[in-house]
């Protein structure tokens, strides 16, 4: 019987969807998409003089964007080559016909 601080067991690797990786990029980004919305919209509101501070934070946010683009390709590419294949959505395992049944691949060569 399982406890409840037991570990669950490693679950399956599986493909991410486009949807998925932008949630969890947004969510994951959220303070920092804050950070520069927040002053766009005081911009908007009260002086546009407050949207220089949302380009500058956009453009700071950028650059350590791209350095961690960057810093991290080689585990990027690690993770890429050791991802596994994507699920296949139809029924059919390939596009070959299927042999008949009861015959012998042996028998067809012959």
């Amino acid at each position: 019987m399982r406890e409840l601080n037991d570990t669950p067991p490693a679950a399956a690797p599986r493909c991410r969807t486009r949807t998925e990786v932008a949630v969890a990029w947004t969510s994951a980004h959220a303070i920092e998409l804050t950070g520069v919305g927040a002053p766009l919209v005081a911009g908007q509101i009260w002086s546009p003089w407050l949207d220089l501070i949302s380009a500058v934070l956009a453009g700071v946010w950028a650059a350590n964007e791209i350095r961690l683009h960057r810093r991290t390709r080689p585990a990027r590419q690690v993770a890429v080559t050791t991802t596994p294949p994507a699920r296949q959505l139809s029924s059919t395992a390939s596009s070959a016909p299927a042999p008949a049944a009861g015959t012998d691949r042996r028998e067809a060569k012959a």
